[in-house]
């Protein structure tokens, strides 16, 4: 511990029961204005954090001789309650005093502030204050105080202040959208440039502040996603957003690879846990943000194995949230583009939760697709399939995998075959447009489906031992049957024009690929016929086969077919599979035509 610093409070495990949801100190709002002594000791911390901030950092004169205590910043956070003193809290010089008392907080040399309390309540007033002096800067605070005293009863908003800096984030990058390029007001809200027919500003927060906080979260990053994971703590957009502002100002093409690898990972680690009132700012801050991700995947460094399953756990729980008010279950389609980063967490010690990583995400699109919870077009679905079966084949890819146990290896079996993963795929085929059609409502465009659910089923193979897929293959074999005989058809029945059979035909060529994966010999060049001479429907119109189960050798469009040709029709079958005699020798019963 750094004797100039104050205590730093209790550690981590300790302090996250303080902060939790029930804890109402932490949500409430009250009408009116803060007690004279609330108000002075707030004021007093306020002062001292500016003064630090103002200075050179924890160990400079002008810190020590006005230093921040727990209880100062308690007080500060107190005032949350109180939308009549957010004017208050606007104190640009107090954010660079949070971030500078951070950065005294070290462990084995390296930044730690959210191991103790003490760190953990500087990041929450950095946060508060943040967002207050940006809603005070876009002209917005003063009308924010005013809807947060009339809706302080609110039941549908999680926390007021920190859902009204995400609404005018929200609005300032819609904008953006509209307007691309035009990026220079974000900067002029933090000062840092000049813009015509505006204002000067001076700066909000100072960018060699920012490039410490930057250095903080990533040597800090597995106690800061355990303490944001473990407490109530909405609402760091505004933190991510000067984040992101600074690393697309940086020129030095090394500090901003740099910066870019941090921001997407602490980006990726708030966006598991980030707060449903919070989730629209989030989506658009993606939207830039999330060009840059290559970047991060190239250079991405575990922790350790406990930060790895917390971060696949995080995961796990966005598809079953524990607190529906805080939290809505993760968009169908999210979850398949989180799974891309969710991979580089994967390592030895998390090989358990991976079968779960695959049964939820398949689940979610499931229960979407068969009970929508909003509209949505075919394309979404399409897009989360071919995502899922592509992101999870780049887990599959990992060398845990050759080292996984044999009853998680079965459990993933169980979840491929209990979630029709086969019947996911077909279903998405039949959603994907044809050429000759312009973008429809009811298909979907994603032309790199194909390839990827066929490399999901190669790369399958290849991760798991042939005993397992053999017993995928065995429980799949009837619905890859249906759907490779019912393909050759589809031209037919819809009079599709020779481009479009192209396409069907791709598809059937990927099915046949999909059942090589499988196991299952193909004959591409055959179409299905009823092996029974008699069957009323020798080429399958029906969509279903049926085989031995000895042998596999022939096929029928039911049973019944195969019972009668075993009969009837000349004992091809019956002369050639000693096992299928063998049965009928022991179980007369059961080629019986009866």
């Amino acid at each position: 511990m750094d004797g100039s610093l104050p205590l730093w409070g209790s550690p981590l495990n300790e302090y996250i029961d303080n902060y939790q949801f029930g804890d109402i100190g932490q949500r409430k709002k009250v009408s009116g204005e803060p007690g004279s002594n609330l108000t002075r000791e707030a004021a007093a911390a306020l002062s001292a954090l500016a003064w630090v901030g103002d200075s050179g950092g924890p160990n400079d004169s002008k810190a020590l001789s006005s230093p921040v205590t727990l209880a100062n910043l308690r007080a500060i956070l107190k005032l949350v309650q109180y939308p009549r003193a957010y004017r208050s809290l606007a104190r640009p010089a107090v954010i660079g005093g949070c971030i500078k008392l951070m950065s005294g907080i070290k462990l084995d040399g390296r930044f730690s502030p959210f191991s103790y309390e003490y760190g953990y309540l500087c990041f929450r007033v950095l946060t508060v204050v943040l967002g207050i002096c940006i809603l005070d800067r876009s002209a917005r605070l003063d009308d924010s105080i005013q809807a947060i005293e009339k809706n302080i009863r609110a039941p549908g908003v999680v926390d007021l202040l920190y859902h009204s800096v995400s609404i005018t984030l929200c609005l300032e990058l819609s904008e953006e959208l509209v307007m691309r390029g035009k990026e220079d007001r974000f900067d002029w809200v933090f000062g840092w440039i000049k813009a015509d027919a505006r204002p000067n500003l001076p700066p909000l927060v100072m960018i060699p502040d920012i490039e410490l906080l930057f250095a903080i979260l990533w040597d800090d990053r597995k106690a800061f996603f355990k303490a944001l994971k473990s407490t109530y703590h909405p609402g760091i957009l505004a933190v991510i957003f000067v984040l992101w502002r600074v690393s697309r100002r940086e020129r030095n093409p090394t500090k901003a690879s740099s910066q870019s690898i941090i921001l997407n990972e602490i980006h990726f680690r708030y966006d598991l846990i980030v707060t449903y009132d919070q989730q629209d700012a989030m989506n658009h801050l993606n939207t830039y943000i999330g060009t840059s991700i290559e970047t991060w995947g190239n250079n991405t460094q575990q922790v350790d194995s406990e930060d790895c399953r917390e971060v696949i756990s995080a995961y796990i729980d966005r598809f079953n949230p524990s607190n529906p008010f805080l939290y809505k279950p993760i968009g169908v389609l999210d979850g398949p583009i989180q799974l891309h980063s969710l991979e580089r967490f994967v390592s030895t010690g998390t090989e358990d939760l991976l079968p779960t990583v695959l049964k939820a995400t398949v689940k979610r699109i499931w229960d979407e697709m068969k009970a929508p919870s909003e509209l949505h077009k075919p394309d979404i679905y399409v897009d989360a399939i071919r995502d899922t079966f592509a992101n999870y084949a780049i887990i599959l890819q990992n060398r845990v995998f050759a080292r996984m146990a044999d009853n998680l290896r079965q459990e993933l079996v169980d979840n491929i075959i209990n979630y029709d993963l086969i019947d996911l795929a077909a279903r998405a085929m039949l959603m994907l447009e044809l050429p000759s059609e312009p973008p429809a409502p009811d298909r979907a465009g994603s032309i790199d489906f194909l390839p990827r659910v066929k490399h999901f089923y190669g790369q399958l193979g290849a991760s798991i031992p042939k005993s397992y897929i053999y017993l995928i293959s065995e429980h799949c074999l009837s619905e890859w049957l249906k759907f490779r005989n019912y393909l050759p058809w589809y031209p037919e029945v819809r009079r599709l024009i020779p481009k479009d059979r192209e396409h069907i035909k791709k598809c059937l060529g990927i099915w046949n690929d999909i059942g090589r994966a499988l196991g299952y010999q193909v004959d591409e060049a055959s179409q299905f016929k009823c092996g029974y001479a008699r069957c009323h429907d020798p080429l399958g119109m029906g969509s279903v086969q049926f085989t031995c189960p000895v042998c596999r050798g022939g096929a029928y469009c039911s049973a019944r077919c195969q019972a009668l040709d075993w009969t009837y029709g000349g004992l091809p079958h019956a002369n050639s599979c000693v096992g299928a005699k063998a049965l009928v020798k022991f179980q007369p019963s059961v080629y019986s035509p009866t």
